[in-house]
């Protein structure tokens, strides 16, 4: 079985979007990675990725989580700067 530590050198995901993919859909590792890549190469999927991390902070707030809140923030802010809502997208969140 594929871990995601064994995936992390190869391709261009962090564990954060990994977590934050399998976490909304409860998908089994390998196809979490097949999905989270699929929603990396396209606008459309980045804007689902950025809504992903946003629901997963305000469910971590909403379940009074304030660790894991300050934590889904952490990965959101580096998430965000290492795949920026493309600009036409930014306008329809």
């Amino acid at each position: 079985m594929i871990s995601i530590i064994d995936v992390k050198d190869f391709i261009d995901l962090d564990k954060e979007t990994l977590y934050v993919v399998h976490q909304a859909l409860g998908l089994p590792t390998n196809e979490t990675i097949a999905l989270a890549q699929q929603l990396l190469a396209t606008e459309s999927g980045l804007l689902v990725l950025h809504h992903m991390f946003r629901d997963q902070i305000a469910e971590a707030g909403k379940n009074s989580q304030p660790y894991r809140e300050n934590e889904m923030r952490q990965a959101y802010v580096h998430f965000a700067r290492k795949y920026p809502l493309p600009h036409i997208l930014r306008e329809a969140i």
